[in-house]
């Protein structure tokens, strides 16, 4: 994928990054807001009250697979992300040098291809080796029953926003319609309308995110809904403005692409998260022998980027399926995304979560404010994506074969030694012992109810208050004490949004006392090649997608930090506002972060110390 498009293309945390691949200029968040308690919610713990769903016929019953297939279907799934050379694939998972996002999509892959749900938590259980979660998988393969999940197009009545929602919709007053995720593929030349148009349909209804709405009663918090999909008739009914065709057989070579690069950059703004227009498929059919276009885009309040590896994964093969005559193929996601939305919400006032509010005051009292180069009456108005500008450094190829290596000897993630690093930075520009940043993780953390996530779609990544301690001590106990504060974070970071929203009004308005951090840092890792593309969608297209978000939408951070390893080299992108800070200052940050993290590895290029701790999940 090129890098303008993943840019234009993702954030999971408005602007700013997220999950494996983020917005072009950088986006919202989950952290906490000032402002007073939030109202009272309607009771969390009632059930989702949903609309009878059509009825599809049931599966056919399939023999269960063996142990021995499983095994070597996740010895190769697995081969794909360790990142040891030499792994010895009897060990634990956790020790092949996979992070959770890894074993997210092999989640995923085990649900498509056994019909068997894993959680994260039980993939990242100390001692689970591919053989153990081999059998684990067979074992509940021979024994499935069921579905217990809601019929595809299923409606959901009105729940709560999420907290990253719920943040987002505050900032953006000024306009909520145009902030979206986007991305462009070229298509194979003889795609059937009809069947087309189909598996759109059944995507669209098996995904509850592509259908949410959003309201905002009078002197009430705003709510969710999921509209109801027809699963029978003609599909273009039942999927209304989502789909459209646009001709283009009769232009050629640069008329094709700058038709093509309008209608994207008109799509942009055609989205309306308030009517429930969340989603839109374009595409752009040039004929029979040439290749197509399909433009796809997604309000950035229904998809992070994790969701669409689950979307192209399921177009193509329910496509492929409707080409062979196969009929009875539909998408599935386990927990969906209001259902996530009420149980986070649930999740908040449980003693369970409401134990954590003591660790995450005690983060939220850490400094986290950078001086701004320019005065202004006030930054948060004048931080907007009209005034973002980035500054990019690229670190040597050598360089990031010692970060991983540093990092696997040090039981670390190596976006934890960039995170340290920038801790680094900031402790000694801001002239503190420790300092506050946001973090952003994935956010998919079935621990929250009995949820099953891996192939739910929706905007999952939160923003994460981190505090970090970067100075004093040896090299090897400062990066300790940072990997050792990540692993420790309670319930993978979710809590703190859920608390700071949805949580009772006393804790809820301690957490939301703090605003945000001055910063923000991302790790994307390498997400060449992660996109499932095949024979329907062939490659990311090379015309651009237009502005993923208005000129007036709200950055969340002064200075977003992202950090990509794609095709084996560090880059790390520095996101600021033109109007906050001067160019020189944020290249000087930039010079300082490189030679810390330089000096870190060179630090730590021997052996690990004993009880440096576990690698985080992430």
């Amino acid at each position: 994928m090129s890098a303008p498009v993943r840019r234009r293309a993702a954030g999971a945390e408005p602007a700013g990054g997220a999950d494996p691949a983020s917005g072009s200029t950088p986006g919202s968040g989950a952290g906490p807001a000032g402002g007073a308690a939030a109202p009272a919610l309607p009771d969390p713990a009632l059930p989702d009250p949903a609309l009878p769903g059509p009825a599809l016929p049931d599966p056919a019953p399939a023999a269960g697979p063996s142990a021995e297939e499983v095994h070597a279907r996740l010895r190769d799934w697995l081969a794909e992300a360790v990142l040891v050379p030499a792994a010895d694939p009897s060990a634990p998972l956790r020790d092949l040098g996979v992070d959770s996002l890894d074993l997210i999509r092999t989640a995923r892959r085990i649900e498509v291809a056994f019909a068997v749900r894993v959680q994260l938590r039980e993939l990242f259980a100390p001692g689970l080796t591919t053989a153990r979660l081999a059998d684990l998988v067979a074992e509940r393969a021979a024994r499935r029953g069921g579905g217990g999940t809601a019929p595809p197009g299923t409606a959901h009545e009105p729940v709560v926003l999420t907290p990253s929602q719920e943040q987002a919709w505050e900032e953006q007053t000024g306009g909520r319609g145009h902030w979206n995720q986007a991305m462009l593929f070229t298509t194979r030349p003889d795609i059937d309308p009809g069947l087309f148009a189909e598996a759109v349909r059944r995507l669209v209804a098996a995904h509850a995110s592509l259908r949410l709405a959003f309201e905002e009663p009078p002197a009430r918090r705003p709510r969710q809904r999921t509209a109801a999909v027809a699963v029978d008739g003609t599909p273009g009914a039942a999927l209304g403005a989502v789909l459209d065709t646009v001709d283009v057989r009769a232009l050629t070579g640069a008329g094709l692409s700058a038709a093509v690069t309008r209608r994207c950059a008109d799509e942009q703004g055609r989205l309306d998260p308030g009517s429930g227009r969340v989603a839109r498929f374009v595409r752009f059919d040039a004929g029979p022998s040439r290749p197509g276009r399909l433009l796809i885009v997604v309000h950035q309040l229904a998809i992070d980027m994790v969701s669409w590896s689950v979307l192209l994964a399921d177009l193509e093969e329910v496509y492929t399926a409707l080409e062979a005559g196969r009929d009875e193929v539909w998408p599935t996601e386990g927990t969906s995304y209001p259902q996530w939305a009420r149980a986070l919400a649930a999740h908040a006032r449980t003693p369970e979560a409401e134990a954590q509010a003591g660790w995450w005051t005690e983060v939220a009292r850490t400094p986290a404010t950078l001086a701004t180069d320019r005065e202004v009456a006030d930054p948060r108005a004048a931080n907007t994506a009209a005034t973002a500008a980035t500054h990019r450094e690229e670190f040597p190829a050598d360089l990031t074969v010692r970060l991983h290596a540093v990092a696997r000897a040090h039981r670390a993630h190596p976006g934890d030694l960039v995170l340290h690093a920038l801790g680094e930075v900031l402790a000694e520009r801001l002239g503190e012992p420790a300092v506050r940043l946001d973090v952003l993780r994935h956010g998919r953390e079935e621990t929250v109810g009995d949820t099953h996530l891996a192939r739910t779609t929706g905007w999952f990544t939160t923003t994460v208050p981190v505090r970090l301690e970067p100075l004093g001590g040896t090299p090897a106990e400062r990066l300790a004490r940072t990997v050792g504060h990540l692993a420790a974070l309670p319930g993978g970071g979710v809590g703190h949004g859920a608390l700071a929203r949805h949580g009772r009004p006393r804790i809820a308005a301690a957490l939301r006392a703090a605003p945000p951090s001055d910063v923000s840092f991302d790790f994307e890792g390498d997400d060449v090649g992660a996109l499932p593309l095949g024979s329907l969608l062939r490659e990311v297209a090379p015309e651009e997608v237009g502005d993923i978000t208005a000129p007036h939408w709200t950055r969340p951070h002064p200075v977003e930090v992202i950090a990509t390893t794609d095709g084996g080299v560090l880059r790390v992108e520095w996101w600021y506002s033109t109007a906050l800070h001067e160019g020189t200052t944020v290249r000087a940050l930039a010079a300082r972060h490189r030679s810390a993290l330089t000096a870190l590895l060179d630090a730590l290029a021997g052996p690990a110390l004993p009880g440096t701790g576990e690698a985080p999940t992430r």
